[in-house]
């Protein structure tokens, strides 16, 4: 969407992440976006456990503790948050998957994976399956039922949805060419050669530097201490973010941001129902 209209701009698009460009908007709206991605859009996990048998070096805390963080495949379509189930949370197979590692090393140590992992369902499982878990030595034996069920981020870290979630502000360069004299050093603009980040270069018609690449500017304004004219203004732009958001691969990227802006719409109505009624 290259559009100067358009509400969002896509920058780059990967399998796990996405980073985009939030115009006409402000800072309110943006943090509450970033907020619900992390904490409010719901992915499976396991949360429960019955440990049969654990001989392995690992105490039983902390192989639950690296089980439960094992991003799992999420079907949001496909199933209920426990609090909102049929069965009370009880448990069925529209709100829990149960998953079993059952791992005996033979006569010499054996490396566990997650792709040992077995799932009650194809459509809940490892996002990867070379997630080592632990080392068995010979005898060694992991007999673990897990229970994995949707959650939220707001309630543990094994149910955020992503890796990674931020934004920044739009670098805007401002620069006053009755004060810009041109001071060059080796043939470049002192404020370009300063930029540790080289994301000025200077306009082939004007001769005035200019923001090339805006994505990548700190706006740590060394451009701008280079300056002895004080020629230049590099500010944030209030109006428009640059998001950055990354998947652990429960759901995809592009999901994970239309379930939350779907989440955050609800919970205006929700408001508005709320204050239309006094």
């Amino acid at each position: 969407m290259s559009s100067s209209k358009s509400l969002v701009e896509i920058v780059d698009f990967k399998d796990l992440s996405i980073r985009f460009i939030l115009r006409n908007s402000n800072i309110a709206f943006a943090n509450a976006l970033r907020r619900i991605m992390i904490s409010e859009v719901p992915v499976m996990a396991v949360s429960d456990f019955a440990i049969i048998n654990n001989t392995s070096p690992i105490f039983d805390e902390i192989l639950v503790h690296r089980l439960s963080l094992i991003p799992l495949t999420t079907d949001l379509d496909g199933f209920n948050l426990p609090e909102k189930c049929a069965c009370g949370g009880v448990g069925c197979p529209r709100c829990q998957v149960t998953l079993t590692l059952n791992v005996k090393a033979g006569d010499s140590p054996v490396t566990v994976y997650s792709r040992d992992i077995v799932s009650s369902d194809p459509r809940v499982v490892p996002v990867n399956g070379d997630f080592p878990i632990a080392k068995l030595s010979a005898g060694d034996e992991i007999l673990i039922e897990m229970y994995a069920r949707l959650g939220k981020g707001k309630y543990n870290a094994r149910f955020q949805p992503v890796s990674a979630c931020a934004y920044k502000y739009f670098p805007r360069i401002v620069v006053n060419t009755s004060s810009c004299v041109k001071c060059s050093s080796d043939g470049t603009l002192k404020c370009v050669s300063e930029c540790p980040k080289k994301v000025l270069d200077v306009d082939s018609k004007t001769g005035y530097p200019y923001l090339r690449d805006p994505i990548n500017c700190s706006l740590c304004k060394a451009c701008v201490d280079a300056c002895e004219y004080d020629a230049i203004e590099l500010k944030p732009d209030d109006t428009s973010f640059i998001f950055y958001v990354e998947s652990t691969g429960s759901i995809p990227v592009h999901k994970i941001i239309y379930t939350a802006a779907t989440i955050l719409a609800e919970k205006c109505d929700e408001f508005l129902s709320k204050i239309g009624g006094l």
